[in-house]
């Protein structure tokens, strides 16, 4: 059974031949650990820009490259419900970690734009495109169970699905929704910390079931680290028995590779020809939906 995803709206798309020139909001740091991550509100009136959970908006960072040309445009998942954050009607929110790496040489490189959106303050302009992404979208469908799994700022499209879900819905969704979710420390579970903790609240009201794994302080029992695979193992039946009702979508969202660990969980239990097979007829039906960077 093939699953219909809701619609796209109707609104313009922006280039980056011609974006939308806009300011942010507000900024919020949204985990007290040693990797610095932001949410960032952008306004959105006075366009005609118009998203759904699941795509993306492009930011057009200032200056050039080393060659001259403008710099390049970067796109980041949405991490709002389509009608906005709460309280920030007519926004677009975004789930920004400030990158910074230290070369074999033992100097730093600091990524071009998300440096510059986490030193962005409210009132500052900022340059945004799109929306673009046609496959990342909810299913039409309230009755679909919904598997969702994320790492790091790949949570950001699960926000804004689960605050659409809870918060913009007039019907109330009827499927199950898991949450698997997986960081370095508790307090990197962005959206699920002390600093900001509305998907908690979500899972500590019953509205959806929420798996965490801490890589850096949880441990399996023969001592290795926890990671997002580990939980899908522990919760296998659980998870299989959705699927096999055929009414789901699972979906992927992370760093590149992640989807590796989660594929090997379901080729041990069912073999690898099977479930090569089965994730064939998941990704043509539209239930097997992944988003890594």
């Amino acid at each position: 059974m093939k699953i219909e995803k809701e619609a796209l709206a109707s609104g313009k798309t922006y280039k980056p031949s011609e974006p939308f020139s806009t300011k942010v909001l507000a900024v919020e740091n949204i985990t007290n650990a040693e990797d610095e991550v932001k949410h960032l509100v952008i306004d959105l009136k006075g366009s005609d820009l118009q998203y759904r959970e699941g795509q993306s908006i492009g930011v057009l960072p200032p200056g050039n490259q080393a060659g001259g040309k403008p710099q390049k445009l970067r796109l980041y998942s949405v991490a709002s419900a389509r009608n906005g954050d709460p309280g920030f009607p007519g926004t677009a929110s975004l789930c920004v970690k400030r990158l910074i790496e230290t070369k074999e040489d033992g100097s730093k490189y600091l990524g071009i734009a998300s440096n510059y959106l986490c030193d962005l303050r409210a009132g500052d302009p900022v340059l945004v495109t799109g929306p673009v992404g046609m496959h990342f979208l909810l299913p039409r469908d309230d009755s679909a169970n919904l598997i969702f799994v994320a790492t790091g700022t790949g949570i950001a499209p699960f926000k804004a699905f689960l605050d659409h879900i809870f918060r913009e819905r007039t019907e109330p969704w009827r499927g199950k929704i898991i949450l698997i979710f997986g960081a370095k420390f508790k307090s990197e579970l962005l959206y699920c910390n002390d600093l900001n903790g509305e998907l908690q609240a979500l899972a500590d009201k019953g509205k959806c079931q929420l798996i965490s794994a801490v890589s850096r302080e949880q441990k399996n029992p023969d001592g290795s680290r926890v990671y997002v695979q580990h939980r899908i193992e522990e919760h296998f039946n659980e998870i299989a028995g959705l699927m096999e009702a055929g009414n789901f979508c699972f979906y992927i969202c992370g760093l590149k590779g992640m989807e590796k660990g989660i594929e090997d969980v379901f080729r041990s239990h069912l073999g690898a020809e099977e479930w090569d097979k089965r994730k064939l007829e998941y990704k043509k039906d539209g239930k097997w939906i992944v988003e890594v960077y």
